[in-house]
C-alpha cells in the first residue's frame, strides 16, 4: 500500500530499529556474561558461550530452512500467511532477547570475601 518516499522511509526505520535491537542484545549479553561470573571463572563461561554459539550456528540454518518451507506451504492462511510467519518467528527471538535483559532475569554474583576487601 506504500510507495515512493513513504515506502523508503518505513523500510529505513524498520531496518534501523532491527539493527539497534540486534546490537543491544549482543551488548547486553556481553555485559551479563561479564558480570555474572567472577574473574577466575570467565574462561569457562566464555567456553560455554562459544559452545552454545557453535550449536546455534549448526542448528540455525536447518531450523530457518524448515520454518521458511513451512511458511511457503501456508501462503493462503488467514493468520500470518506466507513469509510473514518467518518474520514473526524472528521478532519472537529478538523480543525474547530484549526481555532477558531486564532485572529479574539477570544473574548477579554474590559478594565474596575478596570482593569486600577492595
Amino acid at each position: 500500500m506504500l510507495s515512493g518516499i513513504t515506502l523508503y522511509t518505513v523500510i529505513s526505520i524498520a531496518s534501523v530499529l532491527k539493527n539497534v535491537m540486534a546490537v543491544t542484545i549482543k551488548t547486553g549479553i556481553f555485559l551479563i556474561q561479564n558480570r555474572a561470573v567472577e574473574q577466575h571463572q570467565r574462561g569457562a563461561a566464555n567456553g560455554i558461550s562459544m559452545t552454545a554459539m557453535s550449536f546455534c550456528k549448526a542448528v540455525g540454518p536447518a531450523a530457518g530452512g524448515a520454518i521458511l518451507t513451512w511458511s511457503q506451504k501456508r501462503r493462503d492462511a488467514s493468520f500470518l500467511p506466507g513469509s510473514q510467519m518467518v518474520f514473526f518467528f524472528l521478532n519472537l527471538v529478538e523480543g525474547l532477547g530484549i526481555l532477558l535483559l531486564f532485572k529479574p532475569f539477570l544473574g548477579e554474583k554474590k559478594n565474596t570475601h575478596s570482593d569486600q576487601l577492595h
